[in-house]
C-alpha cells in the first residue's frame, strides 16, 4: 500500500470522530474567504465609497481571524499528533523510516486541508451573495441597488494561499514531532500517566484578587479613569483568568474531594476525579476559552446593542425628523413645499423664538470640566415653551415645572458630574438669582449651544422686559427654530435630498434624523455583522477544541470505563459520570467568559451607552440587550456540549 491510499484510509477511518475538527476548518476558512470578497465587491465598494471605515473595519477583522485560526489550527494538529503516536509507532514497528512516516502525516494534513479549503471556498462562493445581502441590508437601510452572483478571483487566490501556507506549517509540524520522538516513546504515549496538579490556595486568592481589581476598575463611573485604565484592566483580568485555571480550580476540585458527603456522593467520585487528573492539560485550553468568550460575546453583545438603538439614538441626538435655524423669509413654505412635491405627510410643525442669557460671571467646572464660563450665552427657554418643544420630540425627555426663582439645567452630557457640580447652586445670571433645581440630559433644546437654561415663565417675561434675556441673532436679525416630524422619515431618500436643496442653498444650518440614522446604521450595522462573524467563528473554534480534548480523554480512558463496568458500574450512573465529567469544563470558561463581558460592557456603557441612551440606568437596558446574545452564545454552546457527550459516550462504550 503506498503512502497516497494510505493517507486516504486513516482520513476516512478518523473522519467521524474528528468531523468537528474539520467543519471549524472549513468554517474558517469560509469566513476568510467572505470577507476577503466582501472586502474586493464592487457593489458594496460603491456603497460605501465615501465611508473610509467599511475597509479599514473588514481588514482588521480579517487579521484578528487570520491570527486566531493560526493558533487554533495549531493547538488542534498538535493535539491530533499526540492522539495517534500509538498507531504511528505501528508504522515504524513494522519498519516505516520515520521520513516517510512524516511524510504520511504531511500528505494527509495536504489531502484534510485542500477538502476543507475546496469545500470553505466553495460554500463562500455559494452564500457571497447572500452575505452581501445581510450586510447591506444590516447598514444600508435606504440600499435600493441589485446585488449580482459574483466570484472574486482574488479573494479565492488570497484564501488559497493563505490557507496552503498554514497546511503546510501543520504538516511540517507533524513531521517534526515523528522526528523527535523514538518508537519506544511512541508506543507507550497513551501509557504515560498524566502528572496531577493539586493547585494552590495562594494562586486561587490571587486569581481572585486580580480579577476583582480588573472589575473595580471597570465599573468606575468616571470615564477617564475607565479609557485609561483598559489596559491595565485587561492585565489584571487576563492574567487572573489564566492563574485560576492553572493553580485555583484544581485547589477547588481538592477541596471538593476533602468534602466526604459531597465527594462520595453518587457518580462524583469518578467525575471529579476525572476532571481533576486532566486539569494540567486542559487548564490553558479553558482559560484561553474563557478569554475568548469574553471577547466573542463583549463584541456581539456591544454590536447588537448599537445597532438596535440606533433609532433611540437618533432622535435622543436630534429629537425631531427636522430641525434647523431660521431667520425668516419664506423658508417654512418652501420646506412645506417639498412635503407636498414628495406626497409626505407632516405629523407635527413649530416655530419657536430662540433666547440666550449671558452666563454667570462666576465659572463652573465639572471635575475640571469648563461648563459655565463667562462670555458663553446659554440657550434660555420659558417652560411653557420648553414643554411645547418637548411635545412635539421623538423622545423619552418629560416635561418641566420650574417654581420661581429656580431652573433647570439642560446638558447634553455625563449627567452625574453635571448634577454634583450645579444642583442646588445659585446662578447670578446678569444680577438675578436662579437656584438650580434639576439637572437633565438632552441635546436636543441647545440649537447650537451647549448650555440650556430652562425658568419659570413670569421669572422669564421680566428677565426679557429688563432686556437680560436677548433674542439670538444671526447677521443682526433674530432666529427661530422651526422643527417638523412627519411619515417615512427614516426611509425616504428623496425626500431628504430635495430638503437637503432647499435648505443647503439658503447656508442653514439643519439636522435630519434621517441623515444621522443612516450614518449610525453604517457604523453600528457594519460592527453588529463582524461581531455576529467573530463570535460564530469563536464559537466553532472554541468549542471544536474543547470537543477534540474531550475526545482524545475519551479514547484514553475507554478502558478505565471498561474495568468500571465489570465491577458494577450502570448504564445511568455511567451517563451521569460523562455529563459531570463534561460540563465543568465546557461550561465553566464560558461562564467566567459572560461575567467577564458582563463588567466589560459596564465599561462600554461608562464610554458609549451611557451618552447614547437616554435612560435613568442605561447599564440595565444594555444588560437586556446583551443577555439576549449571551443566551444565544450558551445555546450554541450547549449544543457542541450535547454532540460532544454523545460521541464520548459512543467512544467509552465501543
Amino acid at each position: 500500500m503506498n503512502l497516497f491510499s494510505l493517507a486516504v484510509r486513516n482520513i476516512r477511518l478518523n473522519g467521524k470522530k474528528y468531523v468537528m475538527y474539520l467543519f471549524s476548518m472549513g468554517f474558517s476558512v469560509f469566513t476568510v474567504y467572505t470577507f476577503l470578497a466582501l472586502m474586493r465587491n464592487e457593489i458594496v465598494m460603491n456603497a460605501f465609497q465615501y465611508d473610509t471605515r467599511y475597509q479599514s473595519l473588514l481588514s482588521s477583522f480579517a487579521v484578528i481571524i487570520l491570527v486566531f485560526v493560526l493558533f487554533f489550527l495549531i493547538s488542534s494538529n498538535n493535539s491530533f499528533i499526540r492522539a495517534r503516536k500509538k498507531e504511528l509507532s505501528t508504522y515504524a514497528l513494522f519498519g516505516m523510516p520515520n521520513r516517510r512516516i512524516g511524510g504520511l502525516l504531511f500528505l494527509e494534513t495536504a489531502m484534510v486541508g485542500l477538502g476543507m479549503l475546496i469545500t470553505g471556498i466553495g460554500l463562500g462562493i455559494f452564500f457571497s451573495k447572500l452575505m452581501a445581502m445581510i450586510l447591506l441590508e444590516m447598514t444600508l437601510v435606504n440600499f435600493a441597488g441589485q446585488i449580482s452572483f459574483s466570484i472574486d478571483p482574488a479573494a479565492l487566490y488570497q484564501t488559497a494561499g493563505i490557507f496552503g501556507i498554514i497546511f503546510c506549517l501543520m504538516g511540517l509540524s507533524g513531521w517534526r514531532v515523528v522526528a523527535r520522538f523514538e518508537l519506544v516513546d511512541l508506543f507507550k504515549a497513551d501509557k504515560v500517566s498524566e502528572k496531577k496538579t493539586k493547585g494552590s490556595f495562594a494562586v486561587l486568592i490571587l486569581s481572585i484578587l486580580l480579577i476583582a481589581a480588573g472589575y473595580f476598575l471597570a465599573i468606575s463611573r468616571d470615564p477617564y479613569v475607565v479609557v485609561l485604565g483598559s489596559i491595565p484592566i485587561l492585565i489584571l483580568v487576563i492574567s487572573g483568568t489564566y492563574l485560576f485555571f492553572w493553580g485555583g480550580l484544581p485547589k477547588v476540585l481538592g477541596m471538593v474531594k476533602r468534602n466526604k458527603r459531597l465527594y462520595y456522593k453518587g457518580a462524583n467520585l469518578i467525575s471529579v476525579s476525572a476532571v481533576s487528573h486532566r486539569m494540567r492539560s486542559v487548564a490553558s485550553v479553558m482559560a484561553t476559552i474563557a478569554v475568548l468568550s469574553a471577547v466573542a460575546v463583549t463584541a456581539v453583545a456591544t454590536g447588537f446593542t448599537l445597532y438596535a438603538n440606533a433609532e433611540r439614538n437618533t432622535y435622543s441626538n436630534i429629537g425631531f425628523d427636522l430641525a434647523f435655524k431660521s431667520g425668516g423669509g419664506n423658508i417654512e413654505e418652501q420646506v412645506a413645499a417639498v412635503f407636498l412635491e414628495n406626497g409626505v405627510t407632516v405629523l407635527d410643525a413649530a416655530e419657536l423664538p430662540l433666547y440666550e442669557i449671558d452666563a454667570p460671571k462666576t465659572p463652573y467646572t465639572a471635575d475640571g470640566m469648563p461648563l459655565l464660563t463667562p462670555g458663553n450665552p446659554v440657550r434660555v427657554y420659558s417652560e411653557s415653551e420648553y414643554n411645547q418643544l418637548v411635545s412635539f420630540a421623538k423622545t423619552t425627555m418629560e416635561t418641566a415645572s420650574v417654581a420661581q426663582g429656580e431652573g433647570h439645567f439642560v446638558f447634553p452630557y455625563s449627567p452625574d458630574r453635571i448634577e454634583h457640580a450645579l444642583l442646588g447652586k445659585e446662578l447670578d445670571m446678569n444680577g438675578f438669582e436662579i437656584r438650580v433645581t434639576e439637572v437633565i440630559r438632552s441635546n436636543v433644546p441647545g440649537f447650537g449651544m451647549l448650555n440650556t437654561l430652562v425658568l419659570d415663565d413670569e421669572d422669564f417675561t421680566m428677565l426679557l422686559q429688563e432686556r437680560k434675556i436677548t433674542p439670538s441673532l444671526v447677521d443682526g436679525e433674530a432666529v427661530h427654530a422651526a422643527v417638523f416630524n412627519y411619515e417615512g422619515a427614516l426611509k425616504n431618500r428623496q425626500l431628504n435630498q430635495n430638503l437637503d436643496g432647499v435648505l443647503t442653498t439658503r447656508g442653514l444650518h439643519y439636522k435630519t434624523a434621517f441623515g444621522l440614522y443612516n450614518e449610525s446604521m453604517e457604523t453600528f450595522g457594519l460592527i453588529c455583522f463582524i461581531g455576529f462573524f467573530m463570535s460564530g467563528v469563536f464559537i466553532m473554534m472554541t468549542a471544536s477544541l474543547l470537543y477534540f480534548k474531550q475526545i482524545m480523554a475519551a479514547e484514553e480512558e475507554r478502558n478505565q470505563y471498561q474495568t468500571l463496568r465489570r465491577i458494577g458500574l450502570e448504564g445511568r450512573t455511567e451517563r451521569q459520570v460523562i455529563r459531570r465529567r463534561l460540563l465543568p469544563v465546557f461550561f465553566i470558561p464560558l461562564a467566567m467568559g459572560i461575567l467577564h463581558s458582563v463588567f466589560a460592557m459596564k465599561t462600554a456603557d461608562t464610554v458609549v451607552f451611557a451618552h447614547m441612551i437616554p435612560s435613568a440606568n442605561s447599564y440595565l437596558h444594555v444588560l437586556g440587550f446583551s443577555a439576549v446574545m449571551y443566551g444565544v452564545y450558551g445555546l450554541f454552546y450547549a449544543i457542541f456540549y450535547i454532540i460532544t457527550k454523545a460521541q464520548y459516550g459512543r467512544i467509552i462504550r465501543s
